[in-house]
């Protein structure tokens, strides 16, 4: 009944009948086409779909090992018709997956501006065992769960190159050439089942079994913060600490300081303790405070850093919840949990 009005939905949103298939530890992207006035909205979005696809390699980079779950990214070919991060998110949801990319492309003379977000589903029963993105403590009489950082997330707009819209008007005018050769095909449906590599020219990607060499401009796209952000999100997602590390440390080079960049920070604080790194986690965590000494999430993030590491409130964890709570009082369940550990 799900997959059905699942399948449903898309032919009503996206004029598509295919929809997403599932499995017991996928984690990914729903890409609609960007909201634009020509098809540059489907040509920014199909190559953020490529792009984040070809980062999401299974094996860690630093242990060798397999089998972190499938990360996808799955295009839509239509805009959404409600601009909003409620309908983003609904639209994760209702393909089975965690979260939904999107946002505006604009024309101009010497290239293309987008304006990108990244909207995540709130927690529900998804085709998931393991929900690595929800981060557990248990001790001293309670159980506290951290989610990510942030549900909704905006980012800075970017300029990509005009050699974007002039390489194809649209995705299903993008030539698909097999590796082993053989004539270059089109799909008229725009989807691919993998993308292994994405390059400044190109995708290798496969579909029915077969590889195929997906050709365009460098736009400049695959460097964006939007690429960088989703990347680790989805590492996190599947449990692959390793790789978020691996990507924080690309993003904050590439990016700088930043609101997202403080989410960057804290998915590496709780990638570095649940790995036993706590030093590095607490660099992190100043790091974020650093940013904004403030921030609610930067705070809970560092309290759970103190309650992992050392299994009961601290000098360290006490100090940040009284800001958190003197500052925005006991404002979420975390809030509450916390404050009623046994000293």
């Amino acid at each position: 009944m799900y997959l059905k009005f699942k399948a449903f939905f898309l032919l009503f949103f996206a004029g598509s009948a295919m929809a997403q298939e599932t499995s017991r530890d996928q984690v990914g992207l729903v890409v609609p086409a960007f909201i634009s006035d020509g098809p540059v909205g489907e040509s920014v979005a199909y190559l953020i779909k490529l792009s984040v696809q070809g980062e999401l390699r299974s094996e860690d980079p630093v242990t060798q090992k397999k089998g972190y779950g499938r990360g996808i990214s799955y295009f839509v070919p239509a805009a959404m018709r409600t601009h909003s991060h409620e309908e983003a998110a609904s639209l994760a949801r209702l393909n089975g997956l965690q979260g939904t990319l999107w946002g505006y492309a604009t024309q101009l003379p010497d290239g293309v501006a987008i304006q990108s977000f990244l909207s995540l589903s709130p927690t529900y029963e998804d085709f998931r065992v393991t929900r690595n993105e929800l981060w557990q403590w248990e001790g001293r009489g309670a159980t506290l769960v951290l989610g990510p950082p942030q549900k909704n997330v905006g980012f800075r707009s970017e300029t990509l190159t005009n050699e974007l819209v002039k390489a194809f008007g649209s995705p299903s005018d993008l030539k698909f050439c097999p590796v082993n050769g053989g004539a270059c095909v089109r799909f008229d449906d725009y989807q691919v089942a993998r993308a292994f590599e994405r390059t400044d020219t190109g995708a290798r990607v496969r579909r029915g079994g077969v590889d195929y060499f997906a050709r365009f401009p460098d736009s400049g796209l695959l460097r964006s913060e939007v690429i960088d952000y989703a990347g680790i999100f989805i590492a996190y997602a599947r449990g692959n600490l390793n790789q978020v590390i691996k990507f924080a440390d690309r993003y904050l080079e590439r990016h700088g300081p930043s609101d997202a960049a403080i989410d960057v920070h804290l998915y590496r604080a709780a990638a570095h303790t649940r790995l036993g790194q706590v030093d590095q986690a607490r660099s992190d965590i100043d790091a974020a405070l650093e940013l904004n000494p403030v921030s609610r999430r930067s705070l809970r993030y560092g309290i759970m850093v103190e309650l992992v590491a050392d299994g009961t409130p601290n000098e360290r964890s006490e100090s940040y919840f009284q800001m958190l709570e003197g500052t925005y009082g006991l404002s979420s369940d975390f809030d509450r949990r916390y404050a009623s550990l046994d000293r």
